[in-house]
C-alpha cells in the first residue's frame, strides 16, 4: 500500500498531518511519501485531482481524505482501503 500526503509549505495543518501519517505508515509498514504542491509532481496532482485544499491524502493513487486525521482516523482509512 502506498500512502501519499500532498502538502503546501504555506499550510499550517500539513505538518501535523505529516507527523500522524509518518507514524502510522512506519508502525504498519506502508510506503509513505510527502508531495509538495510547489514541486512539479505536486502541482500536477493538484491539477489532476482538482484539489482546493491541503493536506490531501492519496492511498494507492486514490484521493481518500482532506485535512488532518487523528491516528485512529488514519487507521480506519487504512482498514477501509484494504476491504
Amino acid at each position: 500500500m502506498k500512502i501519499e500526503l500532498i502538502v503546501s509549505g504555506a499550510c499550517p495543518f500539513c505538518l501535523e498531518a505529516e507527523k500522524v501519517w509518518r507514524v502510522v505508515a512506519a508502525d504498519h509498514g506502508f510506503e509513505f511519501s510527502v508531495v509538495d504542491t510547489s514541486q512539479p509532481e505536486g502541482a500536477a496532482l493538484v491539477q489532476r485531482l482538482k484539489l482546493q485544499a491541503v493536506p490531501a491524502l492519496l492511498i494507492d493513487g486514490t484521493l481518500r481524505a482532506i485535512g488532518v486525521q487523528s491516528p485512529e482516523e488514519a487507521l480506519t482509512l487504512l482498514k477501509s482501503t484494504r476491504q
